[in-house]
C-alpha cells in the first residue's frame, strides 16, 4: 500500500484542526451507528452473540434493576431476556441552515438460550431525526449507514444535507447452534469482517441483510461460509405489482482464518456477487451482440493480518492490515486508452487498550475499481466509452459494504476515570468532512445498556470552494455498547 505524500490534498488541514486531532477520544456519529454490533476476538461477528450468563444471579431489588434485564423469562434450563433501546438527543447548531439536530431511536432487543445449545437474539428499532451534516450527507440520499434505505422529507421540507429529516426502521435477528466444533446460524444482520471499524470486506456501517452461515473451528483454524442477499436502490422492470421490486444481488462469502503464531492471525476472504436483474450488452463490445443479456458479477476478496502484543504485556495492543481486490479482472477489448482496475480497498490501523484507556487509529481508502464500469477508454473527444460488461457493485441499500467514505483517517480515544464516567473524543478527516467531537457520558444502566451524555462537534466540509465551519452540541440519553 502506498503512503500518502506530505503534499497530498487529503492531508491539508489547518494547524488548529491538527491540535484538535491530537487531543482525540470517541464519537457520537459513528458510535450511534455501530453500537449494537458484537464481535469476537478477531473482530468478526460470532454465531453466539451474547455472554454465556445472560441471567445474572439474584440480588436485592435495586441491584437486580441496576444489573438485570428489564424483562426476564428465564428458568432453570432456558434464558430469555428483553431490554429496551432508548435513544433521544437534541442539539443546537451554528453555521448551518438548520437551527437544531435531533435523533430519536426506540425499540427493544431480546436474547435467549434454549436447551443450552440454541442461541437466539434480535432487535426491532425505529428512528427519526434531523441529521447532523455528516449523517445528513447520507440521509439526503435516502440511506442511513448501518440501517439502509430511509424516508426523506416532511411536508416537502428538510431535504438538504444541512437540514435532512430522516425516518428509518431496522430489524435484526439471528438464531444459532453450536457444539464447540461446528457453528450454524442464520437471520438478518451485517456480518462484519476484521478488526477495524471500516473493513476491506464488510464494515460496521454495512446495512443488515438476510443470511445463512455454517462455520467450523478446530485448533488454530476457523472456516466459515455464508449466503446473503443485497438490495439496490434502483427498481427493476414493472411487473404484476403496482411498484416494481428493488434489484437484488446474490452473494457468497467464504473465509478462513489461521492462527499462524500466538501473535499473528491470517484471514483470507473470497466473495462472489451476481446481480439478479439482467443487463443488455452494447453493440461495440468485443465478442458481444448488441442487446445480449448478461448478469453483472464480481469475484473478489483479499487478506487481513492481525499482529498482537505479547500475552504478558500490561497494555495490550493490536495492529491490523486488510487489502481487497478483484480476483478475476474483466476481459475485453484492449488498446492504449484502456484502463484496467483491480485493487478495491485498503484498511490499516492500530488499537491499544489499558484498564481505563483505549485508543484506536485507522486509515481506509477505496480505489476506483468499485464502480460498475471501470473498464473502458477515454477517447480524445467524447464521453467515457464502456468496453465490457459491468461488474456487480459492492453495495447494499446504496451504501458500500466496505468503508463509508472513499478515503478517511480517524483517531478515537476513550478514557474511564471512574467506572461509570467516560470521557471521549473522536476526530476524523475524510473526503467529505473534517470534524472533532469531545463527549462526556455517565452510565445509568450497564446491561441494557443506557447512559446520559453531552457532546460538542466542530467540523468543516471538504471539497467546497467556500468552507464554512459548523458547530453543534448534543445532550440526551443513549442505548449503546462500547465501540472499543
Amino acid at each position: 500500500m502506498k503512503l500518502l505524500p506530505k503534499s497530498h490534498p487529503f492531508l491539508r488541514v489547518s494547524p488548529l484542526f491538527i491540535v484538535h486531532f491530537l487531543l482525540c477520544c470517541l464519537v457520537s456519529f459513528p458510535a450511534l451507528l455501530t453500537a449494537q454490533i458484537i464481535q469476537d476476538a478477531q473482530g468478526n461477528v460470532p454465531a453466539i452473540r451474547h455472554p454465556k450468563g445472560i441471567s445474572p444471579p439474584k440480588e436485592n431489588a435495586w441491584q437486580e434493576f441496576q444489573k438485570g434485564h428489564l424483562f426476564n423469562f428465564s428458568d432453570s434450563i432456558n434464558s430469555i431476556v428483553v431490554d429496551p433501546v432508548i435513544q433521544a438527543h437534541w442539539g443546537k447548531t451554528q453555521g448551518l441552515e438548520s437551527e437544531s439536530v435531533w435523533d430519536n431511536i426506540r425499540g427493544a432487543r431480546f436474547q435467549a438460550r434454549i436447551d443450552g445449545i440454541w442461541h437466539i437474539g434480535g432487535e426491532l428499532l425505529e428512528r427519526q431525526g434531523v441529521a447532523s451534516p455528516m449523517l445528513g450527507h447520507w440521509a439526503a440520499q435516502q440511506r442511513i449507514p448501518g440501517w439502509g434505505r430511509s424516508k426523506l422529507g416532511r411536508d416537502n421540507g428538510f431535504n438538504t444535507a444541512d437540514n435532512a429529516y430522516y425516518d428509518v426502521a431496522r430489524a435484526r435477528g439471528w438464531f444459532g447452534w453450536s457444539n464447540d466444533l461446528w457453528f450454524v446460524d442464520g437471520g438478518i444482520d451485517a456480518l462484519h469482517i476484521g478488526a477495524g471499524k471500516n473493513s476491506a470486506f464488510l464494515s460496521l456501517e454495512a446495512a443488515p441483510s438476510p443470511y445463512m452461515r455454517v462455520a467450523r473451528k478446530a485448533g488454530k483454524h476457523r472456516s466459515a461460509m455464508w449466503l446473503t442477499h443485497w438490495i439496490d436502490t434502483e427498481r427493476g422492470p414493472v411487473g404484476e405489482t403496482a411498484e416494481s421490486l428493488l434489484n437484488r444481488s446474490r452473494v457468497l462469502f467464504a473465509m478462513h482464518s489461521w492462527q499462524l503464531d500466538p501473535r499473528l492471525l491470517v484471514q483470507a476472504v473470497y466473495s462472489f456477487v451476481r446481480e439478479n436483474e439482467a443487463s443488455d450488452a452494447m453493440g461495440e463490445w468485443s465478442g458481444w451482440d448488441e442487446g445480449e443479456q448478461y448478469h453483472a458479477r464480481r469475484h473478489w476478496g483479499g487478506m487481513e493480518l492481525q499482529f498482537t502484543s505479547p500475552a504478558n504485556t500490561s497494555t495490550p495492543w493490536l495492529l491490523y492490515v486488510q487489502s481487497a481486490f478483484d480476483f478475476i479482472p474483466r476481459k475485453g477489448q484492449s488498446n492504449s486508452t484502456t484502463r484496467f482496475s483491480n485493487a478495491l480497498t485498503y484498511v490499516t490501523g492500530a488499537r491499544l487498550k489499558s484498564n481505563s484507556l483505549a485508543v484506536q487509529i485507522e486509515y481506509s481508502k477505496q480505489e476506483t475499481a468499485h464502480c460498475r464500469d471501470c473498464f473502458g477508454s477515454y477517447p480524445d473527444a467524447g464521453p467515457f466509452e464502456t468496453m465490457a460488461p459491468g461488474r456487480a457493485l459492492l453495495q447494499n441499500a446504496g451504501i458500500s459494504v466496505q468503508s463509508l467514505w472513499t478515503e478517511s483517517i480517524f483517531l478515537n480515544t476513550v478514557w474511564n476515570p471512574l467506572e461509570q464516567l467516560t470521557l471521549k473524543v473522536y476526530t476524523e478527516v475524510n473526503t467529505q468532512f473534517s470534524w472533532v467531537t469531545p463527549e462526556i457520558a455517565w452510565e445509568v444502566h450497564s446491561v441494557w445498556p443506557l447512559d446520559i451524555f453531552t457532546a460538542h462537534t466542530t467540523g468543516i466540509p471538504r471539497g467546497v470552494s467556500e468552507k464554512v465551519a459548523f458547530r453543534f452540541w448534543q445532550v440526551g440519553v443513549r442505548s449503546c455498547l462500547p465501540s472499543l
